[in-house]
């Protein structure tokens, strides 16, 4: 590296007067733009990837900054060279910053011809690409294409391009899986979506809906035993279960809430022991192969994480939390009438309402789950609706045909006020079990007809019964 380029490659500029009360000196900023385009020119440099993501994006926001007519254009010849020198094909990290730095930058007035010279080499690559079939790196082109394709309003550029892209899928259907398949197409669905082909994205939706069903039949069942004596078992549900009948209740309903912070460090300590499955993002399916939602990276996608851990657990604690049920039921003879009694005295349950939890916790002692099910889930938002409206907070929305629809069970459980009441903890639990998709999602699945007979279990009936405990310890405030 020559010695200006040493000197300067690293050298932070700041042009803030107000900062440093002095005027800027721009003799520093033309030296810094000559020795980094001095780095690119001859190579002066150990990895090329920094010069493309920190160097040139740096040093052409100061040329910028100091409006050095002259050395913007020197530095614009020198990127686009640069990624010609640099580019293979296979490689997509090594090109398409040329159009990323200066034809979708505005501040930058780029020539009609070295304008058309990126996009041209932008299609070019493309092509090759597609005859080697490489869809990663084809991708990479497309993102850029359309882009240009659609600020030019050339509608059907956007779709040609996207067209052959799906078509190095169908040419590699035989050697990949179904799930990769159904993950690649749904990437195809989302371009189109995005540039308003709605045609063509319904053909790939459904397209992926037929594939689902193979999805599911490449999926492996990984099982996991726990032995716990019967004697633990006792032990533990004795702590829970005391002599009196409302503390039994209240240690029931507060045990077997997930604690958040408590599975922050679950999924630190596990993210420590299988780091490389936690780096990168999930898709979780149904049963039909139906992407439901994604959760990315651990470090991007905490939240998402601790839905997912929440919703483990919930199953792992399956079996202790019937255990402790039955034994609650059976020491305190408890029928319809002692459990409803004991709902009603908290104020959010509503007295119109009764009816509903007589027969539905009936239904859940004689094991008539989708029964029980179907008269509870209902009856838990009609309680947290109820809670809203007595704590003041509006419960109503416009709807499109301008009236009023009432607000969702996910957006009252989002509320601030309700999440103050009922604490973070037991907020995100009703959440995960009845609302989002990451989670249980019973209540969504149960009221749009996607759930199947067999989820209407003594497992989800269970937890159903638990939460309306936990509904039950919230009390008016003498």
């Amino acid at each position: 590296m020559s010695k200006s380029g040493a000197r300067y490659s690293n050298l932070v500029w700041d042009f803030s007067s107000k900062i440093t009360g002095k005027k800027p000196d721009y003799s520093i900023a033309q030296i810094f733009v000559d020795s980094v385009v001095e780095i690119m020119e001859k190579d002066l440099h150990k990895y090329t990837v920094d010069v493309i993501k920190n160097k040139t994006k740096r040093v052409l926001s100061i040329a910028l900054s100091i409006k050095d007519k002259e050395r913007i254009e020197k530095l614009i010849d020198t990127i686009i060279n640069y990624e010609e020198k640099i580019a293979e094909d296979d490689k997509p990290g090594l090109w398409g910053f040329s159009y990323e730095l200066l034809v979708k930058n505005k501040n930058i007035k780029l020539s009609k011809d070295k304008k058309q010279v990126i996009i041209d080499r932008l299609e070019e690559r493309f092509k090759r690409l597609l005859m080697k079939n490489d869809y990663w790196a084809a991708k990479r082109a497309v993102v850029l294409l359309v882009d240009y394709y659609s600020r030019y309003q050339k509608k059907e550029k956007v779709k040609e391009v996207l067209i052959q892209l799906e078509k190095v899928i169908q040419k590699q259907s035989e050697q990949i899986s179904f799930f990769v398949k159904s993950s690649l197409l749904e990437e195809i669905y989302h371009f189109y979506t995005k540039y308003g082909l709605k045609e063509a994205a319904d053909r790939i939706s459904t397209e992926i809906k037929e594939i689902g069903k193979n999805v599911v039949s490449e999926l492996k069942t990984i099982e996991a035993s726990i032995k716990i004596s019967n004697e633990e078992i006792k032990k533990f549900i004795d702590n829970i279960i005391v002599n009196d009948l409302r503390n039994s209740l209240k240690n029931v309903a507060l045990y077997y809430i997930p604690k958040k912070e408590e599975i922050k460090t679950q999924l630190r300590e596990l993210s420590q022991e299988a780091p490389l499955t936690y780096l990168f993002s999930r898709k979780i399916i149904d049963r039909e192969g139906r992407v439901i939602c994604s959760v990315g990276s651990l470090e991007k996608d905490m939240n998402g994480h601790i839905i997912l851990q929440i919703s483990q657990n919930l199953r792992i604690d399956a079996f202790l939390l019937n255990e402790t049920i039955n034994t609650l039921i059976k020491k305190f003879n408890l029928d319809v009438k002692k459990i409803v009694d004991y709902f009603y005295e908290s104020p959010i349950f509503d007295e119109k309402r009764k009816e509903f939890l007589i027969q539905g916790i009936e239904a859940y002692l004689n094991k008539e789950f989708i029964k029980a099910l179907h008269i509870l889930i209902p009856q838990i938002e009609a309680i947290i609706r109820n809670l809203a409206e007595l704590t003041g907070i509006p419960v109503l929305k416009i709807s499109r045909s301008g009236g009023f629809n009432y607000k969702t069970l996910d957006e009252l459980l989002r509320e601030n006020r309700v999440i103050d009441i009922l604490t973070e903890d037991m907020s995100l639990y009703l959440r995960v079990l009845l609302t989002d998709p990451r989670g249980w999602n019973l209540r969504n699945n149960m009221c749009h007809g996607i759930s199947n007979v067999e989820d209407f279990n003594q497992i989800s009936a269970d937890r159903v019964f638990h939460a309306l405990l936990c509904l039950a310890l919230v009390k008016e405030k003498k």
